[in-house]
């Protein structure tokens, strides 16, 4: 996959003589105009921004994103969620009348390698061996916690269509009413979870000065913790969101400053 991927990628480079256009498929909230909330879909989205990338969004509900992606000849990835968001098209058109080459990106960690090496700066390390520590931090130490204090209210947030769908198929894999879930993680402690978590959260942000783990320098792992935090911002309730600002302290004020500063949340809602 990943050779194809190369494969493509080198087609597609933009030359004097083509344009290209990436499309962002993302999940829509109920709001006006509709906000970006998904975690993955921030890893995607934020990179594109961080990278000045023009880019279009085009707004999916849950319901269609498999007829959509499906319509589109995307592989089904099995399981209780064979098709799933991010997913970036880039479109290049060489403008000698030849039908424009595409290509589909359906990780978020495919679509930002992909802009790395396309739009080289400003730079992104990719060294997975500190994504992997931070994935690692987040779901021993918060996961079980976002599962109950955010995941279960996204439907607040979506549109009648989408949260009845969100109804439908989470209680698969939750074994139970999404209502029972979320009382059942309070009941095993999720505040007490999400507190500490954000206290093991912020020493692992700031344990090389900030604003990033690794410091000043900005890496794709910064970007996955930022999803999870652009998560509870924008698909949880707000009490759970200013719960995590007072628990992160100045750790994540500084880390949320710093990608506003580079672009990265300029672009939420389009």
């Amino acid at each position: 996959m990943q050779n194809r991927i190369r494969q493509l990628q080198n087609q597609l480079k933009p030359d004097a003589m083509s344009y290209t256009q990436y499309t962002l498929f993302d999940i829509p909230t109920n709001s006006d105009p509709p906000r970006s909330w998904s975690p993955n879909v921030w890893n995607a989205r934020g990179v594109l921004n961080y990278k000045g990338a023009p880019y279009s969004t085009e707004w999916v509900e849950y319901p269609d994103i498999r007829v959509r992606l499906g319509a589109m000849g995307i592989p089904s990835k099995g399981g209780l969620m064979p098709y799933t968001l991010p997913m970036m098209r880039v479109t290049r058109d060489r403008g000698d009348g030849v039908e424009p080459q595409v290509l589909y990106l359906t990780d978020s960690l495919d679509i930002a390698k992909y802009l790395n090496d396309v739009h080289p700066h400003p730079p992104i390390d990719f060294d997975s061996t500190i994504t992997d520590e931070a994935v690692k931090i987040f779901n021993a130490n918060l996961a079980d916690a976002f599962v109950g204090l955010v995941l279960c209210d996204v439907p607040l947030v979506l549109s009648e269509r989408s949260a009845a769908y969100f109804h439908e198929t989470r209680p698969q894999w939750m074994m139970m009413p999404i209502k029972d879930f979320k009382q059942k993680k309070i009941d095993e402690g999720a505040w007490e979870k999400m507190e500490n978590g954000m206290k093991v959260w912020a020493e692992f942000i700031g344990k090389n000065g900030g604003p990033f783990i690794q410091g000043d320098k900005i890496s794709y792992a910064d970007f996955k913790m930022l999803g999870y935090l652009l998560w509870a911002r924008e698909g949880g309730p707000r009490e759970v969101w200013e719960k995590i600002e007072g628990w992160g302290g100045e750790v994540l004020k500084r880390f949320v400053k710093a990608f506003e500063e580079n672009g990265v949340l300029r672009r939420i809602d389009y």
